[in-house]
């Protein structure tokens, strides 16, 4: 049986943290918001946050990991 994936609803606050943490990485990275880059950490942002990465510091580990391998 395959596994399950389990995605929690965003709450407006936490897209007040979204938003924070993409405009952040987009400008430490020089990241243009209406990229394909930006789209992908944009969902890779919000598929985090609804699997419980819900802390600022960890989003914004990971937005920084994924500007860097890009």
């Amino acid at each position: 049986m395959p596994a399950q994936l389990v995605r929690n609803p965003v709450h407006p606050e936490q897209l007040t943290l979204l938003q924070q943490v993409f405009d952040r990485a987009c400008a430490e990275h020089r990241i243009d918001k209406a990229s394909p880059d930006a789209e992908a950490l944009a969902l890779i942002l919000v598929n985090s946050l609804q699997k419980g990465k819900d802390d600022e510091e960890r989003l914004a580990a990971i937005a920084a990991a994924l500007a860097s391998s890009r």
